[in-house]
């Protein structure tokens, strides 16, 4: 299933109306003055501290820092628990998730997918299904052919071939968004090969998981949505359920 861009964000209430149908996608702004990120520390673990203070450098610290703490924060709420008491557990290939344990039975079937580049960051929380969000700065810099012909399926490089010079670098991002959510949805990682399934290419287009290799039905039970989430960005969300509704939330509101 395809959908087309949402860009109806919402200043956040916490804690959020958890349902079956809708996935929530929170926006949180990394750009923060030490006063305003430097707090999201006291909700951090002990190893999550540690964890930061080895960055050598302010931003990724910075964004290390205001999106697990966000994090905590959220789930906190949702859990109705303190941010300081959520675990996390790791799949196979790094996926992380919450310690069923510590959940509430309503939601011990909650799941969620964090991504952040730039000056943003994106949150999606879902009851029961997996989800992947991916967002990408773009940069001018980047060879966006050479990374297509090297990971997209051979159909999306010569997609991203015929589009306009002047909507392939958005073609590309839009692809590239996508095709992370879906494998951080699956919690492969980098064992999934990107050129496996296809996407839609063309940003003028709704977004869509078009194909994957050796499961012609599968793409018919995902959800995907691209997010305009602000100029010189391109992220995606990718839901495994048909027909599933994405609400929107602006962190920096609270």
């Amino acid at each position: 299933m395809s959908t087309l861009v949402n860009s109806d964000w919402l200043p956040i209430s916490l804690p959020l109306e958890l349902s079956a149908d809708v996935v929530h996608v929170v926006r949180l702004k990394l750009d923060l003055p030490p006063e305003h990120w430097l707090p999201f520390s006291d909700v951090l673990s002990e190893e999550e501290r540690q964890r930061a203070a080895r960055f050598r450098f302010d931003e990724p610290r910075r964004q290390f820092v205001t999106c697990r703490g966000t994090l905590r924060k959220l789930l906190g709420s949702l859990c109705r628990i303190s941010p300081n008491a959520i675990e996390f557990q790791y799949g196979p290939h790094g996926k992380p998730g919450l310690m069923v344990r510590q959940a509430d039975s309503r939601i011990s079937e909650l799941q969620f997918s964090v991504s952040h580049s730039g000056s943003l960051g994106l949150i999606a929380v879902s009851v029961g299904k997996a989800v992947g969000v991916d967002v990408e700065e773009f940069s001018p810099a980047v060879k966006h052919h050479q990374l297509a012909e090297r990971y997209f399926a051979p159909p999306e490089a010569q997609e991203l071939k015929r589009l306009p010079a002047e909507l392939q670098l958005s073609g590309f991002y839009r692809g590239w968004t996508c095709k992370e959510a879906y494998i951080k949805a699956l919690g492969t990682g980098l064992s999934h090969s990107l050129s496996s399934f296809q996407v839609t290419i063309d940003p003028a287009r709704p977004a869509s998981l078009c194909h994957i290799d050796g499961k012609p039905r599968e793409p018919d039970r995902w959800t995907a949505m691209a997010l305009d989430v602000g100029a010189r960005y391109a992220a995606a969300v990718m839901i495994a359920e048909p027909n599933c509704r994405v609400q929107c939330w602006d962190w920096s509101a609270t």
